[in-house]
């Protein structure tokens, strides 16, 4: 049966893993993803979640343990924040050149050393070029939906890529936000067991296991094969999700208080909140900004991304990550760049660092980007490429 309450992003990551039906769970905590192991653990002890939580000393052990159990053919799912993703770094690589699709929360929070308890993307995004899918959550109620849909995405015999389902660290793992959880049954019947292919190590019905075959070259063309049909399966199971209980995400980028707009600001996780409220208030102004939420980074969206930019003439990629020594700009904006590249008929683009560390992304410095977006389209050019927005006295905070 379904139910409403007001639920934390860990708690809402915990509950998408129950109803999904993980069977394992080996993870090591770490702030702040910590509680989202504890709410796991104690729906196993409650007998609300019949799944083998694997107490590990360390995240690398976490990750080995996760590709064990997944090539036996149990659904998987772990977590994990910042220098635990850090440490386990040698073995996230192996689930995407295994093709095995295990899920797991990446609960972003800042790295040190110049980092804090509190979240940017830096490092869920240095996970960006092993293969693993990755989709960035505004709120608690996308974190459940998320991870339900992730399996359906993963274990998709076209795909077999694991998924990464981030989500910042406090702003949404430990934010109460009202959430609806879906109905067990409805959502046994929108994901099918997990029985993979490939691999099927079980005593009971053993058969031998084939992995990827072929040179280096061809294994790695087949991921990005895969990851350039995961597109269409990321839209397909979003669409099937919105059909079935009402709320969907629209794939990989969605666009808000577009309409007629001549500007748009493109953001990632949950400052998209607050700058849905600014955006409201200077379109109430007649102001023509709007708003791209950028949900999947991986595979990134390029075709959509031309799209969007026959419609835009002006485009703020918001960073709350950094990538110093780069081409110009973070990580995100470079992602567009080199989408939009091709174009004859390209839009400017302009890039702002914000929210680094974890620290406050304001109304104040939204509103910031948004006029100086604005005001390049109006001066047909860029004054400033990149733009350090927290080095900036805005006055005070709205």
């Amino acid at each position: 049966m379904s139910f409403t309450r007001m639920m934390e992003g860990n708690e809402a990551a915990a509950y998408g893993a129950m109803l999904s039906r993980a069977e394992v769970v080996p993870a090591y905590p770490i702030t702040p993803q910590t509680e989202l192991i504890s709410h796991i653990a104690t729906l196993i002890a409650e007998g609300k979640m019949k799944a083998q939580y694997i107490k590990v000393e360390g995240e690398h052990t976490a990750m080995a343990a996760s590709c064990g159990a997944s090539a036996a053919g149990a659904r998987v799912f772990t977590a994990s924040s910042s220098q635990g993703l850090a440490f386990m770094d040698e073995a996230l690589w192996m689930p995407p050149g295994l093709r095995l699709p295990i899920v797991m929360c990446f609960v972003n929070r800042s790295i040190a050393p110049l980092g804090t308890l509190r979240p940017d993307h830096n490092d869920s995004l240095q996970q960006r070029d092993k293969g693993w899918i990755q989709l960035y959550c505004e709120n608690s109620q996308e974190v459940l939906d998320t991870v339900i849909m992730a399996y359906k995405i993963a274990e998709d015999k076209r795909i077999y890529l694991p998924v990464g389902v981030c989500y910042d660290g406090y702003f949404v793992s430990a934010t109460a936000s009202r959430t609806e959880v879906p109905d067990s049954a409805e959502v046994d019947d929108f994901l099918p067991p997990y029985k993979h292919e490939m691999y099927n190590l079980m005593p009971e019905d053993y058969v031998k296991a084939t992995v990827p075959v072929g040179s280096i070259a061809e294994r790695r063309y087949g991921m990005q094969e895969a990851q350039e049909r995961a597109k269409g399966i990321i839209e397909a199971v979003d669409k099937e999700y919105e059909k079935r209980f009402g709320r969907g995400y629209d794939g990989f980028i969605e666009e808000y208080a577009c309409e007629s707009a001549d500007a748009v600001l493109m953001t990632m996780g949950s400052m998209t909140g607050t700058a849905r409220d600014v955006v409201d208030e200077m379109r109430a102004d007649g102001k023509k900004i709007g708003l791209l939420k950028l949900r999947g980074f991986r595979p990134f969206p390029t075709e959509e991304m031309r799209e969007l930019a026959k419609k835009y003439r002006a485009i703020g990629v918001v960073d709350r990550n950094t990538c110093f020594g780069s081409a110009g700009g973070g990580i995100v904006v470079q992602e567009v760049a080199r989408a939009l590249y091709s174009l004859e008929d390209r839009p400017l683009l302009l890039n702002f660092h914000v929210g680094l560390g974890g620290t406050d992304v304001t109304m104040r410095q939204i509103e910031y980007m948004a006029e100086k977006v604005l005001e390049a389209y109006e001066k047909g050019k860029v004054e400033k490429e990149v733009d350090w927005v927290e080095l900036h006295d805005l006055g005070p905070v709205m």
